[in-house]
């Protein structure tokens, strides 16, 4: 969730030395001022500071150890598959500079080496939470909602690549996809077979979690999201509040997914599978936090405390790389370059007046949820 601080900066936050409690340095705020909303302050800051460095080995989005403790024991027993190293801070954050700047996938039999492209060394500081108008929240559900009916019809989603699962479907895309088919089949007497389905499925999800190879563990958080959008956005089906709840279960699983993804990397046949494979996780990744910080701000009269972490987040640059053939893949060589950008990045690049109609279905989503205030023709449809 948070950057690092600089090696320049060794002193504590202004509220660690006042309480007395042991600063993790974390910049812009450290981690107990992010917990408690207050105001995180380090001594002879400098303006030339005020920027995060990107750390691409273990990229902090595990969630505080007490809201996970909570969900556990309000469900009376916490699954022994949940690495409990998750709910820690991250110490492997000083491991070699050459781990942080690439991720090289190891050389399979009969396959070739994929480098992952270098991602942007920093980017200004946006962390502030913000608040989103009415219009923001009802656009944003609603194109949140449409991915139902894409997963059921077409087995896709802006987060999910039509050639992610070409070889191997995973049984919780599968299971998704089928949920999906059956939520906009739903009848007064089969909502509670949809509901009852939804609950078995992230049941089993929690008891095969450790055992979860990187794309099944991709796949999971996936089916999850599709499960919260039901669950969550839909108020007739009254399964809001169990749904709100395991919004901390979907956190931590896109946490360790991230980490993951970094520290056991994948091993592909093609740069092309292995863009589409991390690109759909990017995404993924994304849309978990982009979920949580839309039902924030639903429920908190348009309060979306998750700008601080989707400001970080990284998206490759060229949004029509999603939707093109391998042929104009390979063309534009996205691998060969530095292809991503932040979330953060990619709003402020954004020009004011330009035409929404230049944007992608997803690029037009996030950028509502920043720039519809004062750009509304972005919610016109």
């Amino acid at each position: 969730m948070l950057g690092y601080i600089s090696s320049t900066r060794k002193k504590s936050c202004h509220s660690c030395v006042k309480s007395k409690r042991r600063c993790d340095l974390g910049y812009p705020c450290c981690r107990r001022c992010l917990a408690k909303k207050i105001d995180c302050t380090y001594p002879n800051a400098s303006v030339h500071e005020a920027k995060v460095m990107i750390r691409h080995t273990t990229p902090d989005l595990a969630p505080l150890a007490v809201a996970t403790t909570e969900l556990w024991q309000d469900q009376n027993s916490a699954p022994g598959s949940i690495d409990p190293a998750l709910l820690q801070p991250s110490e492997s954050s000083n491991s070699s500079e050459s781990a942080q700047e690439v991720i090289v996938h190891e050389q399979h039999q009969r396959g070739i080496t994929c480098v992952e492209p270098r991602m942007c060394d920093e980017i200004t500081q946006m962390w502030e939470p913000s608040y989103l108008t009415k219009d923001q929240v009802r656009f944003i559900v609603n194109k949140l909602c449409s991915f139902i009916p894409s997963m059921a019809s077409a087995g896709n989603t802006p987060f999910t690549h039509e050639a992610l699962y070409r070889d191997y479907s995973p049984p919780a895309y599968q299971d998704s996809c089928s949920l999906s088919a059956l939520y906009l089949m739903r009848t007064d007497k089969n909502i509670p077979i949809l509901t009852k389905s939804i609950d078995s499925k992230i049941a089993c999800l929690l008891t095969s979690s450790s055992h979860w190879t990187l794309s099944e563990h991709l796949a999971a958080v996936q089916a999850l999201i599709i499960y919260q959008i039901i669950r969550l956005f839909d108020p007739a089906l009254g399964l809001q509040a169990i749904a709100e709840k395991q919004n901390y279960l979907l956190e931590l699983w896109t946490a360790y997914l991230w980490k993951r993804s970094f520290n056991d990397p994948g091993v592909f046949t093609s740069c092309y599978d292995s863009w589409v494979f991390y690109e759909s996780l990017r995404r993924t990744t994304i849309m978990s936090v982009f979920i949580r910080g839309t039902w924030n701000a639903l429920t908190s009269g348009g309060f979306c405390d998750q700008v601080p972490v989707l400001a970080r987040l990284p998206l490759s640059k060229d949004g029509q790389l999603w939707h093109g053939d391998l042929h104009q893949w390979t063309e534009k060589e996205p691998c060969a370059t530095q292809c991503l950008q932040t979330y953060g990045e990619f709003s402020t690049a954004w020009q004011s007046g330009s035409p929404p109609d230049q944007l992608t279905d997803f690029e037009r989503l996030l950028l509502v949820a920043c720039r519809g205030k004062e750009e509304p023709a972005l919610l016109i449809n």
